[in-house]
C-alpha cells in the first residue's frame, strides 16, 4: 500500500505538469488568436506567419522552460493552500514569458509579437488560476460529502497536535478525517477530549497503537511528538510497518528555525554545519535593490494618501500629524519609526498605567480595545493605513519591506536569548507575524514563524509576503 500510495503522488505530480504545459500552450495560442484580430483592426507590430515549423518550436520551447522555471521554485514540492499556489503559479510564468523572450530575442529563429507577450501572460495567469480554483472547488466539495477523504490519527498532544486538528476540522480542501489522538504516554485510556479539537477524543497510549490501527481503519498515522520523545519515531515507524498505512512526522520546529543547516562531505562523511539565521551576500544586495524599488513605487502610488490622511488626522484630533518612536532595528541597533498617528496625543506617557512589562507571561503586548486609540486611529490601523511613512524608512535603510515585526525598545529588552534571533535582519513593514494573524499570535509562535522566514529566505518569498499582505489586511485579523 505504500508503494501504491508513492506511485499515485508520482502519477499526480506528472498530471499537474502536463496539465499546467497544456495551459501555457493554450494561452499561446489565445494570445496569438487576439493579437491577429487587433491586426485585422489596424494593429501592425513585426511578426511572420505561423507555420508548423514555428508552432511547435514555440511549444517546445515553453513547455522546456516552464519544467525548468517550476522545477526551481519547487512548485509541484509541497501542498499548498489556493492563493499560496496561485502566487507561485503566477511567479513561475512570469519567469518563463522572460526566459522565452531573451530565448526568442537572442536565437531569432522566429519573431514573437510583444504585444503576444502581453496577452499570453494574461491568458496564462487566467487560466492557471482558474484551473486550480477549478480544482479547489471540486476537491472541497468532494471531501464535503466524505469523498476521497482519509482517516488519520495523531500521536501526540502538545500544541503541534491541536494546531494539526483544528486544520483537519476547518479545511475540507485537505480530505482528511480526524479519529482521535495517541497519547505519547504510554498509559493506556481513551474517551477523553484534547483541548483545541472540537470532535476528536482520545483513543490511548501508545501502548494502544496496533489496536487503534485496527479498529479504525486508519490510512494515516502522523507523529507530533515533542523533540525529545523523536527517538520513539522509528519504534512507531517499525510498529506500523504491516499495515496499510502512510506515516509522516512532523519535525520539531522549534528546534528547526533557530538555526540554518548547510551539507558538505569530507571523504563521503556527511557534515552538517549550522549556523544563525541570517541573510548576507548577494541575497542582501538582491533585497535592498527590492527594497528600494518597491518602497519608491509605493510613494508614488500613494501619494495622495500622504494629503488626505493628514488633513483628516489634524480634524479629527488634537495633536502632530506623524507618531515617532525609536525601535529595535538590525542587530538591536534602536532607530526613528514613523508612523501617521492614530492615538490621542502624549499617548506613551498613559502606557504605564496600561502594560506593566515585567508582570506580563510574555515580553509582548497588543492592547485588544486600547483607550488611547482615536476614532479615525481604529480605520488607520485597520487598514493598515497608519504604516504608509515606513516606506521612507525603508528608503533610509532602517526597514525593509517584508521582515520580523519592528518591536519597541523596551519589549526587547525583556526578551530571552533565542528571541533576539530576529534582531538579525532589518524589520520590515510586513512580514509572517502581519500575514499569520497580527496581534493575535503569541509571541513565541510570531518568533518562530519570522526566524523561518529568515532561515528559508529568497526575493520569491518577499514577494509572495507582500502579496499576502493583501488578503491579511483586507480581513483585518488581529488590527488593533
Amino acid at each position: 500500500m505504500a508503494k501504491a500510495i508513492r506511485r499515485e503522488s508520482v502519477g499526480s505530480l506528472i498530471l499537474h505538469r502536463i496539465l499546467d504545459v497544456g495551459l501555457n500552450l493554450v494561452a499561446i495560442v489565445l494570445a496569438y488568436t487576439m493579437k491577429e484580430a487587433l491586426a485585422a483592426r489596424g494593429y501592425r507590430e513585426p511578426t511572420q506567419p505561423l507555420t508548423a515549423g514555428i508552432i511547435a518550436h514555440t511549444f517546445a520551447a515553453v513547455a522546456v522552460i516552464w519544467l525548468g522555471v517550476t522545477s526551481a521554485l519547487e512548485t509541484y514540492r509541497f501542498k499548498r493552500r489556493l492563493f499560496p499556489e496561485i502566487v507561485n503559479l503566477t511567479a513561475a510564468l512570469i519567469l518563463t514569458i522572460a526566459f522565452f523572450n531573451t530565448y526568442v530575442y537572442f536565437t531569432r529563429l522566429f519573431v514573437f509579437p510583444r504585444l503576444g507577450m502581453i496577452f499570453y501572460a494574461m491568458a496564462g495567469t487566467a487560466l492557471l488560476a482558474g484551473s486550480r480554483a477549478i480544482k479547489e472547488s471540486c476537491r472541497r466539495a468532494l471531501h464535503r460529502r466524505g469523498y476521497l477523504v482519509k482517516r488519520a490519527i495523531i500521536i501526540g498532544d502538545g500544541p503541534v497536535a491541536e494546531r494539526l486538528a483544528r486544520a483537519f476540522q476547518t479545511d475540507h480542501a485537505l480530505g482528511m478525517h480526524l479519529v482521535g489522538f495517541i497519547r505519547e504516554q504510554d498509559a493506556s485510556g481513551s474517551g477523553s477530549r484534547v483541548p483545541g479539537s472540537e470532535a476528536a477524543q482520545t483513543l490511548g497510549g501508545l501502548v494502544d497503537l496496533e489496536r487503534v490501527l485496527d479498529a479504525h481503519d486508519v490510512d494515516e498515522v502522523i507523529i507530533a511528538l515533542p523533540g525529545e520523545q523523536h527517538a520513539r519515531t522509528m519504534e512507531i515507524a517499525r510498529r506500523c510497518h504491516d499495515r496499510a498505512v502512510r506515516l509522516r512526522v512532523v519535525p520539531d520546529v522549534f528546534e528547526a528555525v533557530l538555526v540554518r543547516a548547510t551539507i558538505s562531505e569530507i571523504d563521503d562523511i556527511p557534515l552538517i554545519g549550522l549556523r544563525d539565521p541570517v541573510i548576507s551576500g548577494p541575497q542582501s544586495v538582491a533585497k535592498r535593490l527590492f527594497d528600494i524599488g518597491v518602497a519608491a513605487f509605493l510613494l508614488v502610488l500613494c501619494s495622495p494618501l500622504f494629503l488626505i490622511v493628514p488633513i483628516l488626522i489634524w480634524l479629527d484630533s488634537r495633536g502632530g500629524i506623524f507618531f515617532v518612536q525609536e525601535r529595535a532595528g538590525e542587530n538591536g541597533q534602536p532607530f526613528r519609526m514613523y508612523k501617521f498617528r492614530s492615538m490621542v496625543e502624549g499617548a506613551e506617557e498613559q502606557l504605564p498605567a496600561l502594560v506593566d512589562l515585567s508582570k506580563l507571561s510574555e515580553p509582548a503586548y497588543k492592547l485588544k480595545d486600547d483607550p488611547r486609540v482615536t476614532r479615525l486611529g481604529r480605520w488607520l490601523r485597520r487598514t493598515s493605513i497608519d504604516e504608509l511613512p515606513q516606506l521612507v524608512n525603508v528608503l533610509k535603510g532602517e526597514m525593509s519591506m517584508v521582515g520580523p515585526r519592528p518591536e519597541a525598545i523596551d519589549v526587547v529588552s525583556h526578551y530571552r536569548p533565542w528571541h533576539r534571533k530576529r534582531l538579525a535582519v532589518k524589520p520590515g513593514i510586513t512580514g509572517p507575524m502581519q500575514v499569520a494573524g497580527r496581534g493575535e499570535l503569541p509571541l513565541d509562535e510570531r518568533i518562530r514563524l519570522e526566524l523561518m522566514y529568515i532561515s528559508h529566505y529568497s526575493l520569491l518569498e518577499d514577494v509572495k509576503y507582500l502579496l499576502k499582505t493583501i488578503p491579511a489586511v483586507c480581513r483585518g485579523r488581529g488590527a488593533y
